[in-house]
């Protein structure tokens, strides 16, 4: 007997019904894959992306019990010949569910993969994080898959009778190793991202302290050929050095302003030029 639920009230109910005393409600707190053995059943708990991202199943002898939004169509006709077999209901449904856990972590690891060839072209710090995060959960939730697959396939569980899915599940499983070593790999890609992100902010640092440099140059330049005239025209404009040395020769006081000037902006030309600055 196989009972689908998309309710979590009913599927309670149901489990409450054939005497089962777990708490439910404990494993949709948690974010990480469950697996328990008792004496008449197995219970698993999976996590996947989707709106309600919990999957439960109760696998025992005489019924398999799940709570989960996937669908499972025509699962009837393609493993008709080992539904029929021991423990075939609750093997079948267990590969199906994996089987579609996986195909959801593959959808969102896509998505990321998108993300990051964006993120190659634009090397924003934040996103790259935000997305480095994101990730590393989607591997951990993989490895955590990839370990259950193999614990049910190595331990002594009736429950789940690899034997009689073979096929399927030696695919299921090299499946869900191949993309989880497609993870780690973008991990890997995730910190060449990191370090291409703060090359090119070092970069752009780089640059702006070179044209601060030119301009606080440029500012020292300007504030010396402002302050020579403006001293000699500060000291000759003191009354009694005035009167004593210049009275009558304004003309000359003229020209040593002129020649000041002329000579602090000659003076200064070339020390800029000396410099060599670039503000590229």
């Amino acid at each position: 007997m196989i009972k689908f639920f998309n309710d979590f009230e009913a599927f309670q109910k149901e489990v409450q019904r054939h005497n089962i005393d777990v708490d439910l409600k404990s494993l949709l707190k948690l974010d990480v894959t469950f697996f328990e053995k008792y004496e008449k059943f197995i219970l698993i708990s999976i996590k996947d992306y989707a709106e309600n991202p919990n999957n439960i199943l109760i696998l025992s002898k005489n019924y398999t019990l799940i709570y989960t939004t996937k669908n499972y169509n025509n699962y009837e006709k393609v493993y008709r010949i080992p539904l029929k077999k021991p423990y075939g209901e609750s093997t079948v449904i267990t590969l199906l569910t994996l089987r579609q856990i996986l195909k959801n972590y593959t959808s969102v690891f896509e998505k990321i993969r998108s993300d990051m060839d964006i993120l190659d072209r634009t090397l924003n710090p934040e996103t790259i994080e935000e997305t480095g995060r994101s990730l590393r959960k989607l591997t951990d939730r993989v490895e955590e898959l990839v370990q259950l697959i193999i614990m049910l396939k190595e331990r002594d569980i009736k429950e789940f009778n690899t034997v009689i899915i073979a096929f399927d599940y030696d695919m299921l499983n090299a499946e869900s190793r191949y993309w989880l070593e497609r993870c780690r790999s973008h991990v890997y890609r995730i910190s060449s991202l990191r370090t291409k992100s703060e090359i090119r902010n070092t970069r752009e640092l780089n640059q702006t302290i070179s044209k601060l440099t030119v301009i606080m140059a440029f500012l020292s330049i300007v504030a010396i050929v402002v302050s020579v005239p403006g001293t000699i025209g500060a000291i000759f404009g003191i009354p009694a050095l005035s009167n004593k040395y210049f009275e009558g020769n304004s003309q000359l006081l003229l020209w040593s302003l002129i020649v000041s000037t002329t000579l602090s902006i000659v003076l200064g030309y070339m020390y800029w030029k000396s410099l060599k600055f670039s503000a590229k």
